[in-house]
């Protein structure tokens, strides 16, 4: 009896990544109760399955957006610096001249 509860687990979870490739793949938009039937789903499950799926590509989206954030407040900040040191360097150069 396991081995069969198992089993029907088994092809529901290939049934459901089958559905989001699907709905990955599509042009168009379709209901949940459309792609539960076309999948032998139920809609609450598809609807579920879906939108953990848009909230994690959104939750993926903010991370790579934050870490492109740093990275370029980083670069301004390294870059600011260098002229910074640049000026330094300019009127030390000014002053030994003039000291000399």
């Amino acid at each position: 009896m396991s081995n069969y509860l198992l089993e029907v687990w088994r092809l529901e979870r290939i049934r459901e990544d089958k559905m989001l490739a699907f709905s990955d793949g599509i042009d168009y938009p379709i209901t949940n109760k459309a792609l539960a039937e076309k999948f032998d789903l139920r809609p609450v499950r598809v609807g579920l399955l879906l939108r953990q799926r848009r909230e994690a590509r959104k939750l993926e989206r903010m991370q790579t957006e934050i870490k492109q954030l740093r990275e370029v407040n980083f670069t301004t900040m390294a870059e600011k610096l260098w002229m910074e040191l640049e000026w330094i360097a300019t009127k030390l150069e000014q002053r030994r001249g003039v000291y000399e």
